[in-house]
């Protein structure tokens, strides 16, 4: 159902409610506080949501170039470094996106919408943005990353699926000692599902444990994933079930393999922390809640066989930061694979290249969200030592120019220039090389380090 509610001196809010919820979150901000104050009763997985059966044939994930209804996003419930503000960037994303497609806005309750209103108008929102640009969704949620935890649309014939995964918190979830966790993640895992009620759209359920940004479609067929992010997860999996999965799921015809992730985006306990020499001293520098190897941080289908792939750091950057020297193992190796690689029809890929960013490091403390998060991690299941609470870490943002938004008429993507001057010619190739992959849609470069420093990006986000 639909509400209506008006706030003094602004214009009617509309919020979608679930019909069968019982459930609202309680506004927090922490993520720690967002994981402790957790109603005790959770929507069951098939509550309100239709389940069909359809042929695979019929199934297809669209291009993220075509056209769009709509893009689903999540309001920041706290700041994972306390003086990056998310709302801030937030705001920025929203001011350029509704001028070419609404957004979704996913939020706790009715007074959660009216305060963010508020904030996104002395942003400089004009106030009759809000009912038609922007949407209010009451959608229980903690985090913001709905690429993973919101639904997979599919689309059959004229009607539209939605894909449910299991979530388990990228994984990475089963390392956070806190055992109180476990309902952040369970109240994730249930997004996808709200959303689909929201949107009267039925859904299709998998066995499997996997998120959005780990799979990257051409619409045609074909689709891209990372053997490390599957099989971390699925460990029971082989590729010929995952394969049969996503036929069954997506209609693909082809899935192309790739082996490995990032540097920056290594899995936080199994493969971090990195050992790295700055000031003539070796420091322990850590990856900060990441995915293991998603996609959209390093290889993005332009077109139906066009790839664009980050560019491997050099021989003499991998030798002296082992964080570029994993990104040079990962993307030679993924343009090896790419290069030898059709679409779904038999054609050979195109590959055009993208500028990697560097290694940018940030200091973190106990006033930060993410510290405290990554002080729960257990690291010595791994015969690693614990992070010391008391003591600031420093981290490596999950910074990429590949981890942008393509929508109507629109491209957004993370620019550096404001943390590390020295990027701005970077910054520029990548605004240069989507404005040629993307013809006559405006490319807009964001300062993204609010998002990039809890482990992902615009495009995880969206």
């Amino acid at each position: 159902m639909t509400n209506k509610i008006t706030a003094v001196g602004a214009s009617p809010i509309v919020f979608i409610m679930l019909r069968k919820a019982s459930f609202i979150l309680l506004l927090s901000s922490s993520l720690v506080a967002c994981r402790n104050h957790l109603p005790t009763r959770i929507a069951k997985s098939n509550e309100g949501i239709q389940k069909v059966t359809v042929t695979v044939n019929e199934k297809r994930v669209p291009a993220e170039w075509e056209p769009h209804e709509a893009i689903w996003m999540a309001w920041p419930t706290y700041n994972n470094k306390h003086d990056w503000d998310a709302k801030s960037t937030y705001a920025a994303l929203l001011q350029t996106l509704i001028t070419k497609v609404p957004v979704d806005l996913c939020v706790s309750d009715s007074a959660h919408a009216r305060e963010v209103q508020a904030y996104l108008i002395g942003k400089g929102i004009a106030a009759k943005q809000f009912g038609t640009r922007i949407r209010f969704s009451v959608v229980g949620h903690c985090d913001i990353w709905l690429r993973d935890t919101g639904p997979i649309f599919v689309q059959t014939g004229q009607q539209r699926l939605a894909v449910d995964f299991n979530f388990d918190c990228w994984g990475w979830g089963s390392y956070v000692k806190d055992s109180g966790f476990r309902s952040f993640i369970q109240r994730e895992e249930g997004v996808d599902r709200s959303i689909a009620e929201l949107t009267n759209t039925a859904s299709i359920k998998s066995s499997m444990i996997l998120e959005g940004g780990a799979l990257e479609f051409n619409g045609k067929g074909s689709v891209i994933v990372s053997e490390d992010v599957v099989f971390q997860r699925n460990p029971s999996w082989n590729k010929a079930n995952v394969e049969t999965e996503f036929q069954r799921l997506f209609g693909t015809r082809k899935v192309i393999w790739l082996k490995g992730f990032v540097g920056n985006d290594a899995h936080p306990v199994m493969y971090a922390p990195y050992q790295v020499q700055r000031n003539s001293t070796a420091q322990s520098i850590y990856t900060l809640m990441t995915t293991n190897g998603h996609t959209d941080e390093f290889v993005r289908f332009a077109g139906p066989n066009t790839i664009l792939l980050a560019r491997p750091p050099s021989a003499e950057e991998a030798a002296a930061d082992p964080i570029a020297a994993r990104s040079r193992r990962t993307l030679l190796d993924a343009h090896r694979i790419l290069s030898s690689s059709n679409d779904q029809d038999g054609n050979s890929l195109q590959i055009k290249w993208m500028p990697e960013t560097r290694s940018i490091f940030v200091t973190l403390d106990r006033q930060d969200e993410i510290y405290k998060l990554m002080t729960d991690l257990d690291y010595e299941r791994l015969g690693k030592r614990n992070i010391n609470p008391t003591k600031q870490i420093i981290g490596v943002l999950a910074s990429s120019y590949l981890n942008y938004l393509v929508t109507n008429e629109l491209v957004l993507v993370a620019k550096y220039i404001d943390f590390y001057p020295e990027m701005a010619a970077a910054d520029a190739e990548a605004v240069r090389v989507l404005q040629q992959a993307f013809p006559g849609r405006q490319v807009v470069a964001v300062d993204a380090r609010a998002i990039n420093v809890g482990g992902g990006g615009i495009h995880c986000i969206t």
